[in-house]
């Protein structure tokens, strides 16, 4: 006989920040995808919030030490667990990876795996992002090593901020030989992405490995590269490469999942075509869909930010569903508008994914499209180049949420302003279901009230967590005391 239970405790999270300790899930197996969802070792579907930590120019990753606005240490990991984020996307460099043809930096991948195991030690998932833009430095963005850089002599000038050099030809042009493999330049890629895979493999907290960001095509070469681009532009380019690609990182580390990107115009909401007629079914089940939301005029002229906004999840949403893959999104705001990011941010909620906000600091980033808007460069990042923290931003950002569910059917939402939580979800007993209340949220406490469910319900607290035990139809709602 179903009974209906009330449970209402008084959350106490005022304690001295969350430390490894206290995170109720310490590292263990890596995460897996499963259906759409990420999951644990128990199971649980997983929720990840958290921030880009991409470091653009020479030394390609972040500083252990001198100036704040340059740095990533453990000051700065524990940070983000106090403010409740459990994960961070790390930028990967290829020209520093590989800075000639074939050979692997290994000082470079020791530094990088340094600042793994430093996001390790204090709770972080990373996932780890071979990041460009606008292909290579040699036309005012980063990612590839000069030697994989075949514009075959077409005369490059800047069209202007970014990302307005993808409409040149030299930088459509090193795509293009890119993809088709010229001199062998995307082997040695998929070899260097390998080294990285060998070298975590078996981690627990790396999430995986996010492929490729944003590729683009060339778009003189009209058709297939267009904007939106058409099919044939992924059946001639990316998916070769995304078939070469993820195989290899499979056969030097099964224990992690790749994350796919679609094309660049998807961030703005336009049709996610991988797997989607008239091209093949997408073959690599278990992957993650890496998926951006930013509203560019650009790309969908006289369509407002809003419904671009709308129009990328939805897009998401159908993507997994037709590639048996988890989305997250892995880039969203560099600004400093509060509307677009609570926007941005209760979409996620509402479609039931985490986030990775674009980004902690600005690190010099030579290509972010936030500095011709107000505030300059500095407007994407939530710590400022003065090294302080970005109080309005981080009250948006910072929000409770069901970090591990165990169960199904979750529905939530929560509200910034009042600092209200609300879940639904059909509980499972096998596992505790984690809530994260960040402390600077509930410095009172928290009141925890549990609706529902048909065996006894239980409820812990560590250091910013709640912890719910239970079986059947829940609601749960979080508050302020």
């Amino acid at each position: 006989m179903r009974r209906r239970r009330h449970l209402a405790l008084a959350v106490a999270c005022a304690v001295a920040g969350l430390a490894t300790a206290a995170v109720p899930s310490a590292a263990g197996a890596p995460l897996r995808v499963r259906g759409t969802h990420l999951v644990d070792s128990q199971g649980r579907t997983v929720i990840l919030h958290g921030v880009n930590v991409v470091y653009k120019p020479a030394p390609y990753l972040p500083a252990r030490t001198g100036p704040q606005r340059n740095r990533f240490d453990a000051r700065d990991v524990r940070r983000l667990r106090a403010w409740g984020f459990d994960a961070i996307r790390l930028g990967i460099t290829w020209k520093a990876l590989m800075p000639r043809p074939g050979v692997v930096n290994r000082a470079y991948l020791r530094r990088l795996l340094a600042v793994v195991r430093l996001a390790e030690r204090g709770g972080l998932y990373v996932l780890l992002d071979m990041h460009q833009d606008e292909w290579s430095e040699r036309f005012g963005g980063n990612g590839a090593p000069d030697w994989a850089t075949l514009d075959d002599g077409i005369p490059f000038a800047s069209l202007g901020p970014h990302p307005l050099n993808y409409f040149s030809q030299a930088v459509g042009r090193s795509f293009t030989n890119f993809y088709d493999d010229r001199g062998g330049i995307r082997t040695r890629f998929v070899g260097a992405w390998a080294a990285v895979a060998r070298a975590v493999r078996g981690h627990g907290r790396v999430l995986g490995f996010d492929l490729f960001n944003e590729p683009s095509c060339e778009l003189q070469v009209d058709p297939p590269c267009h904007l939106p681009p058409f099919a044939d532009a992924y059946r001639r380019w990316i998916l070769p490469l995304y078939s070469q690609l993820i195989p290899a990182l499979r056969r030097a580390d099964p224990t992690h999942p790749s994350a796919y990107e679609e094309g660049l115009q998807t961030d703005a909401g336009d049709p996610m075509l991988i797997g989607r007629p008239p091209l093949p079914r997408w073959p690599f089940a278990g992957t993650i869909l890496s998926h951006h939301v930013y509203c560019t005029p650009l790309v969908r002229p006289g369509v407002p930010c809003p419904r671009q906004e709308l129009d990328a999840f939805a897009q998401a949403r159908a993507a997994v569903r037709r590639n048996r893959a988890a989305p997250l999104l892995t880039e969203f705001g560099a600004t400093d508008d509060l509307a677009t990011l609570r926007r941005v941010a209760d979409l996620a909620d509402a479609g039931g994914e985490g986030w990775l906000y674009w980004q902690y600091k600005t690190y010099g980033d030579p290509t972010t499209s936030a500095s011709s808007g107000p505030g300059g460069a500095d407007a994407e990042s939530i710590v400022d180049t003065s090294g302080h923290v970005k109080a309005a931003k981080l009250g948006v950002l910072s929000r409770a949420f069901p970090e591990r569910i165990s169960g199904s059917a979750a529905h939530w939402s929560y509200d910034d302003r009042t600092r209200q939580l609300r879940l639904r979800y059909v509980a499972s007993r096998r596992a505790d279901t984690v809530l994260v209340l960040p402390r600077a949220l509930y410095p009172d406490g928290a009141g925890v009230e549990v609706l529902g469910g048909r065996r006894e319900t239980t409820t812990d607290v560590r250091s910013g967590f709640a912890l719910i035990r239970a079986a059947g139809r829940v609601s749960v709602r979080v508050a302020p005391r």
